[in-house]
């Protein structure tokens, strides 16, 4: 038996090197992994080999964000103030966070612990503004989207205040799509009643998505209903004429085709598919009566298949399966996975 082959990473060639470093450090978000362990952690410890591998990996590290507590708000926000003072003495240190920050989760479980805090997440909130403003994708719950729009509110309106020539100038806002994760019938209606209307934040927005939960839609994907039925709430809901810039909505939800264990899903979750319900905004504003939603026999998409069904709907649904279980389910790993896109 011929001896096996070692050799030290240091031989390596520096592009090989680089790309092992970069494979390591990535977050995999893996629906199947326990998130009590940091997914960030092998990335962390890369950052403590040297500078080097440091600006390597942290690209890596910071594509996608995953704030789930005030507690990660707040250590995300220090780092950011970190990363200020670098810059101020020009450290070699410093990284332009902005510029890898591509996909931002926000969400709370705990409203009554971001209300104790408000002022101090207000502070955060300041804090973490030109990355979430810079993030191509925002995934936000209700309490902190509210946060987020006085934010820029505030900004824009001390933007205008100190260059009166700069007030009709476009606001600097990359998100291309701004994702709705809060949970429950009640709180999914009502996302926008408290949120302030008329903010630039709203109308720079070109993709909306919620993370559905409610009923109506395992009848959707049977093909029992029209789409219709239970997304006729939701859109009440949207402040069409205060998002101008609007070109799509959807709604994200399991894709529930086939009978299943309802005491399974409850207790313990069931694996299915994600599917994705697709509305065209500008026609549907045209003329929202006469809108064409899907008439019967009303559509069933298959896994990995997308289909348009009419001129303003459009169904996707994912290849890979993911677990959902009914009362302690989260959207974070499906989005991160990026299934809900």
């Amino acid at each position: 038996m011929e001896p096996a082959i070692t050799f030290r990473f240091s031989d390596l060639p520096l592009e090989l090197a680089f790309l092992i470093l970069k494979y390591a450090a990535e977050p995999t978000f893996s629906h199947k992994e326990n998130y009590d362990e940091n997914p960030y952690a092998d990335a962390i410890s890369l950052c403590r080999v040297s500078r080097l591998v440091r600006r390597t990996v942290l690209p890596e590290l910071l594509h996608t964000v995953s704030l789930r507590r005030c507690h990660s708000l707040r250590m995300f926000a220090n780092a950011l103030l970190m990363q200020q003072a670098y810059a101020e003495t020009k450290s070699d240190l410093f990284f332009d966070y902005t510029s890898a920050v591509r996909r931002v989760w926000i969400s709370h479980n705990d409203f009554a612990e971001l209300r104790l805090h408000d002022a101090e997440v207000k502070k955060h909130m300041t804090s973490l503004l030109p990355v979430l403003l810079a993030a191509p994708a925002l995934a936000i719950d209700w309490f902190s989207l509210n946060l987020l729009v006085q934010t820029v509110q505030a900004a824009w309106t001390s933007r205008a205040d100190l260059d009166v020539d700069d007030r009709h100038s476009p606001f600097p806002v990359r998100t291309q799509i701004l994702t709705i994760t809060a949970r429950g019938l009640a709180t999914n209606w009502n996302i926008f009643k408290h949120i302030r209307k008329g903010s630039v934040f709203l109308a720079s927005i070109p993709h909306l998505t919620y993370l559905g939960e409610g009923a109506g839609f395992p009848d959707v994907s049977r093909g029992l209903i029209s789409p219709e039925v239970p997304l006729r709430a939701w859109m009440q809901d949207i402040p069409w004429a205060y998002m101008k810039n609007l070109q799509t909505f959807s709604v994200a939800y399991p894709h529930l085709d086939a009978p299943y264990d309802l005491v399974t899903y409850i207790e313990s979750g069931l694996d299915f598919h994600v599917e994705r319900l697709t509305v065209n905004v500008p026609l549907f504003k045209k003329d929202p009566a006469s809108f064409p939603w899907v008439t019967p026999p009303f559509p069933v998409t298959n896994p990995g298949e997308r289909s348009i069904r009419s001129d303003g709907v459009s169904f996707k649904v994912t290849h890979d399966r993911v677990k959902f279980w009914q009362y302690f389910f989260t959207w974070e790993k499906v989005w991160a996975c990026g299934l809900t896109e």
